[in-house]
């Protein structure tokens, strides 16, 4: 399982569908979610599909990550720290298959925007 940061000190959540047989770029166009933006409810769905998420979770690039044949969402926190003016971020992918219902509704929301 993937360590989460604290979703309050998180900045921006990116959710990506990604993989497959044909490269479709409407399909692996990231979503992307400015917390400071977004409402209270909002952050409490997001929090809720990493979460979820998270248990399926495999490190990017880890040797659990999908093959070229099967779609999959690529979740990216980013977390920004305010006195350093750095940044770091976890990524992780879940297979499309393994996917809680929670992660494909954030990242089918953000399209409807």
């Amino acid at each position: 399982m993937i360590q989460l940061p604290p979703l309050d000190q998180a900045s921006i959540v990116r959710v990506t569908r990604e993989g497959g047989v044909a490269y479709v770029p409407g399909l692996s166009r990231p979503r992307s979610y400015q917390l400071g933006n977004c409402s209270e409810e909002l952050r409490q769905q997001i929090g809720e599909a990493l979460q979820s998420a998270a248990p399926h979770a495999e490190p990017r690039g880890g040797p659990g990550s999908p093959g070229g044949d099967q779609r999959f969402y690529r979740v990216e926190v980013v977390v920004e720290s305010a006195t350093t003016h750095s940044g770091s971020s976890v990524s992780f992918e879940v297979p499309e298959n393994e996917a809680p219902e929670s992660l494909v509704h954030l990242w089918k929301d953000a399209a409807e925007r």
